[in-house]
């Protein structure tokens, strides 16, 4: 019988465990006849009772269930890649904690599994929890970073073992993990579905992660940033051949008003290029230190 493992990053997630583990059993239940349904849950350094709630979990259903315990928050796509390298199935799907993605939609995007696609993805049409900001991220990356993918943004994806052993074998730094999966390019089913509110606990997701995933995703994914650059730099130049000029013919307030805002101009440039290439440099440190994207304390199951 063929085999699909759903990877749950967990964070401070002790409220949400219990309600999507019953609809997780209940799921295995409605596909026994057709499939094996197993579970690896991902403890990314919780502050507070989810690993407990895992492990009382696990024990109860020890029957194709891992619990990996990280060693501290590395955050949620790390610790998906660190549930990747532990998930052993034909096929594996990514399923966040917090229940606003239905586990429902496994069932459905299994039997398009079955029926031969290796990838398939459940988007947003709609969300209950209305974040302008996901909406413009998701909108950003599809017109700007990487072209094909469904609008309205995903986490909620069933990938083949095929595409699992390719991410893991890139084992890329700073990057959208879910989004890396989509890039390599094979073809997709795409399932919609309406995003819900979150019922159990606050969202994890502050909006310096966010903002972080916004570079790590766009730097990643698009040339956008280098490009800038390179115009920026074009920029610069103009610019002080503009101020040479304007200071060989330096003679009245109205050319040193000039002269200053075309310097202060280029010193903003400056000033972002800086960002820019630091962005690069930083992401070009942590390929070279190679460390793993996270660390695991212990393994259950």
């Amino acid at each position: 019988m063929r085999t699909v493992s759903v990877i749950v990053p967990c964070y401070q997630n002790e409220g949400s465990i219990p309600a999507l583990t019953e609809r997780l059993l209940s799921l295995r239940e409605r596909l026994k006849d057709r499939l094996e349904l197993r579970f690896v849950f991902v403890n990314d350094g919780s502050t507070d009772s989810t690993l407990d709630v895992l492990l009382r979990f696990r024990q109860a259903h020890p029957e194709g269930c891992r619990v990996v315990n990280l060693t501290r928050n590395f955050g949620s796509y790390n610790a998906f890649l660190a549930g990747m390298e532990y998930s052993e199935a034909d096929a594996h799907v990514h399923l966040h904690a917090d229940l606003q993605d239905p586990p429902e939609l496994i069932e459905d995007m299994t039997m398009h599994w079955l029926a031969g696609e290796k990838l398939v993805i459940a988007y947003r049409i709609a969300r209950e929890d209305g974040s302008i900001f996901s909406t413009l991220y998701h909108a950003l990356v599809q017109r700007y970073a990487i072209r094909g993918i469904p609008s309205g943004g995903f986490d909620l994806m069933l990938f083949d073992e095929q595409l699992r052993q390719e991410v893991v074998r890139i084992s890329e730094k700073s990057t959208n993990v879910v989004y890396l999966i989509s890039w390599l390019g094979f073809p997709f089913k795409a399932i919609p579905y309406k995003r819900l509110k979150r019922e159990s606990g606050e969202s994890q997701w502050k909006w310096s992660k966010k903002v972080r995933l916004f570079f790590d995703t766009f730097f990643s994914f698009s040339d956008i940033p280098a490009s800038a650059v390179r115009w920026m730099s074009a920029m610069l130049m103009v610019l002080a051949a503009a101020a040479v000029v304007m200071a060989l013919w330096y003679g009245s307030p109205s050319r040193a008003e000039l002269l200053l805002a075309i310097v202060a101009a280029m010193i903003a440039l400056l000033g972002l290029i800086g960002v820019i290439l630091c962005e690069y440099l930083v992401r070009i440190h942590e390929t070279v230190r190679r460390r793993p994207n996270a660390v695991v304390e212990s393994v259950h199951g």
